[in-house]
């Protein structure tokens, strides 16, 4: 009874984000293989689908397709994927062993406690909360822990336990480029700085530009790219780079050969270019070329900066009055 106080008191509580792609992956389906999956008539929910995969040993993904005539499909392994909108995918997690053995409870990667109905339920709490769980320890309901679940960042050794059993998520790999990114941060691509002589174009003298590649916009220059332009003579520049097109939604997807615009003499597409554009879940990055010529360079801009703007002119007005 004392662990179970001392672990809920040092418990940490996190709001939930999609932050990765594990037991749940929205509009994305893995291409079925008659000769090795199969699949299950008898589920009727995303969440029924997901368990019985854990309950099938041969089972390492799984797809749910609402639309379809059958919607629960198992895969032996993971394979390809595309684009679906009536779908929802996830990876099996992977039971720790031996069996009859759990995660040793240490108080420093205990990340929280919670009650669950059953060890799939356990997981996706842990697959719901952002970033650092990657284990869980379920507890049934003929433990001292009556249906409990201990959401863990590690599990670095494995004790006896009759009533447990421990499971670690399996993911699908972020791209490269979330991770391998040159930063776009110079104060001056601000869509809400003036003009200046800067060109994102090699062997020029704009401060935070390396060469074509793949980057990442952050503070204070902003953090994305605008879909709408700000017009000529901002960022920067004279000529300013707009997207021309819309961010992809989804966790990890990469929309390619977006429309880039620069906008110039009464013309907001003056000149253009292309690029690739790739969710990274908390972030957006982008590949982007050499512009066309100097002087031009790429805009950004942080939503949260607009609307404390519209705030000040709200209030501005308000003490006019």
């Amino acid at each position: 009874i004392f662990l179970i106080a001392l672990v809920l008191s040092l418990a940490q509580v996190f709001t939930p984000t999609a932050a990765r792609e594990c037991l749940n992956i929205p509009n994305k389906a893995f291409e079925f293989d008659q000769t090795e999956d199969t699949f299950d008539t008898s589920v009727d929910s995303f969440q029924g689908c997901r368990r019985a995969c854990l309950e099938n040993k041969e089972c390492a993904a799984f797809t749910w397709d609402s639309e379809a005539s059958i919607s629960c499909f198992m895969f032996t392994k993971i394979r390809e994927y595309y684009t679906c909108t009536a779908c929802q995918s996830g990876l099996k997690p992977s039971q720790m062993m031996p069996q009859n053995h759990g995660c040793a409870v240490h108080l420093s990667d205990v990340l929280a406690t919670t009650e669950a109905e059953s060890v799939d339920d356990c997981l996706a709490q842990c697959d719901e909360m952002d970033g650092p769980c990657q284990f869980v320890t379920y507890h049934n309901e003929t433990s001292e822990f009556n249906n409990f679940c201990f959401l863990l960042q590690e599990c670095k050794t494995m004790e006896p336990c009759y009533s447990c059993e421990s499971w670690q998520l399996n993911c699908l790999p972020a791209p490269d480029e979330c991770s391998n990114y040159r930063i776009l941060d110079d104060a001056t691509r601000s869509i809400i700085h003036g003009s200046k002589g800067y060109c994102d174009r090699s062997g020029n003298d704009s401060p935070d530009w390396q060469g074509p590649g793949w980057y990442r916009m952050m503070s204070p220059a902003g953090i994305k790219m605008p879909q709408n332009t700000p017009g000529q003579s901002h960022c920067g520049t004279a000529v300013v780079g707009w997207l021309n097109g819309e961010h992809p939604t989804n966790q990890f997807q990469t929309s390619t050969n977006v429309r880039v615009c620069f906008d110039w003499d009464d013309d907001d597409c003056h000149g253009e270019t292309t690029a690739n554009i790739t969710n990274c879940g908390q972030f957006y990055v982008y590949q982007l070329p050499d512009t066309p010529y100097c002087y031009l360079r790429y805009c950004s801009y942080d939503p949260d900066d607009l609307k404390m703007d519209e705030e000040e002119e709200k209030t501005s007005g308000e003490n006019l009055l």
